[in-house]
């Protein structure tokens, strides 16, 4: 009787000891997947996932590459406000025309995408797209949703290498839902008329990737057609901006960043 006794307070010492660590760590949201982690657990995590996929790519080290998108960054991240997050972006040797966002504020321009562009507008339109992401929770929601609670868990006690490279894999090759990527268009065209840029820019890298993939690849998250590719560029091309908004170029030679690439 006496072990049945300690049997059975074991077990409720066991449930409240989960239940105290979910609280912890998690925090109950009304959207899917209902489990999110704080952000403080994200940017821990992302830090891990953003040096994973540093590893598989050679990164950009050039002065005249790095100070423009760091003047973008700039531009961008004093429209949007306050935020949580402190933004890394980083650009990477590889031809395909893609940028995505992991968790914690990384995200990753591939040279490819910044050949595509003819102005430093442009890529301000797919760094804003990618911050939306970061800034609505999406990338971390999705990897909840994709690879499970328990996941989570397991890289912050165990940092497990491997598990850690498929969820770097995971963020690099899967796509948003089709919610997801209208929040992150119109985050992009809203913080793009804050930034005093015109939220055409949108639409303008839109076509252009539309025009090298008419069927899209499945890993271009930025071009991926959820919702459809023709609707956002209508829609971009639609935006009405405030009365009296006027646009202030960025003071980027162009010409010289295509050159260092």
């Amino acid at each position: 009787m006496i072990k049945g006794i300690y049997k059975e307070l074991g077990i409720i010492v066991g449930i409240f000891l989960l239940g105290w660590v979910a609280f912890t760590l998690f925090k109950w949201i009304p959207d899917s997947p209902e489990l999110s982690v704080s952000v403080e657990t994200e940017q821990e995590i992302g830090d891990l996932l953003a040096q994973n996929i540093k590893n598989q790519y050679e990164v950009v080290e050039n002065d005249t590459i790095n100070q423009a998108v760091f003047e973008i960054k700039k531009r961008l991240l004093a429209s949007i406000g306050p935020t949580d997050y402190d933004y890394e972006i980083c650009v990477v040797k590889q031809p395909m025309p893609n940028a995505f966002a992991t968790l914690g504020g990384h995200i990753f321009i591939f040279t490819g995408i910044m050949e595509l562009t003819d102005s430093p507008e442009e890529l301000a339109a797919v760094l804003a797209h990618e911050m939306g992401h970061v800034e609505e929770r999406h990338v971390v929601n999705k990897i909840i949703k994709e690879m499970g609670i328990n996941v989570v868990f397991s890289i912050l006690t165990g940092s497990d290498p491997i598990l850690v490279g498929e969820i770097a894999k995971a963020t690099i090759s899967s796509s948003f839902d089709r919610t997801q990527e209208s929040k992150a268009d119109e985050f992009a065209l809203k913080t793009l008329e804050n930034a005093s840029l015109s939220p055409r820019h949108v639409s303008t890298i839109f076509r252009k990737l539309k025009e090298q993939h008419e069927e899209p690849d499945a890993r271009l998250e930025f071009l991926m057609s959820h919702p459809n590719i023709n609707k956002r560029i209508k829609e971009a091309l639609e935006y009405v901006t405030a009365e009296g908004f006027e646009i202030e170029p960025l003071a980027i030679d162009w010409e010289a960043v295509k050159r260092n690439l």
